[in-house]
């Protein structure tokens, strides 16, 4: 299955969300190919910090669309699950990675600011649709701990993209394990809800 986590906001976590799903789903045993379509190389960046630690991840950077189309298109063949991250903002990589997609997933923050930019997304796929059919799922990340934002923010989906029943709160613990390469999911007993919300969204992007 190929996942892009796309946003053409930056700062809505979705490189922390596709180590999580990679990681996530190498714990499955699956094949997993990850890979980076942002200049920054974040993502690659956080697969190296995994040197010697198992799951092993495999990991690669294509910062064209072009190359991303034509490596993924390969890649799709060898390994079981691919999870793309496109960076943050409309480019050639975030619109190959769109129409190569079985699911785009788009995390998005509970703000104002956040919730606007998903129409920005909402026209981005509607032009991809003009070529293919993209199925686009949304779900809250660094979510408040109490208080309405969330469930506003959840109410104001534009058409176009179904939302995820889940939910991923905004935990220190998270931040600091993606940027040692690490999943909560690998240490379930530092923080067991962020583990839970974690492990709710991988079976809620795969299963």
């Amino acid at each position: 299955m190929i996942v892009a986590v796309l946003n053409s906001k930056g700062g809505v976590g979705k490189t922390t969300t596709a180590l999580n799903l990679a990681i996530g789903r190498a714990l499955e045993g699956r094949r997993v190919l990850a890979v980076d379509g942002d200049r920054q190389g974040s993502l690659l960046a956080a697969i190296a910090q995994r040197e010697g630690r198992t799951p092993a991840i495999a990991s690669a950077q294509y910062t064209d669309g072009q190359v991303l189309r034509q490596q993924v298109g390969l890649a799709k063949s060898v390994y079981d699950d691919i999870v793309i991250d496109a960076g943050g903002r409309d480019n050639s990589c975030l619109r190959a990675a769109m129409l190569l997609a079985d699911l785009v997933v788009i995390p998005f923050v509970p703000r104002a600011y956040d919730v606007w930019a998903l129409e920005d997304m909402q026209e981005l796929l509607a032009e991809g649709r003009c070529v293919k059919d993209i199925d686009a799922a949304c779900f809250l990340t660094m979510a408040d701990p109490r208080g309405a934002d969330n469930q506003e923010a959840a109410s104001q989906i534009p058409a176009g993209m179904r939302a995820l029943a889940v939910m991923v709160g905004r935990r220190k613990a998270i931040a600091e394990s993606a940027g040692q390469g690490m999943s909560m999911l690998e240490q379930p007993g530092r923080d067991g809800k962020a583990a839970a919300e974690l492990g709710a969204l991988v079976a809620a992007v795969f299963h």
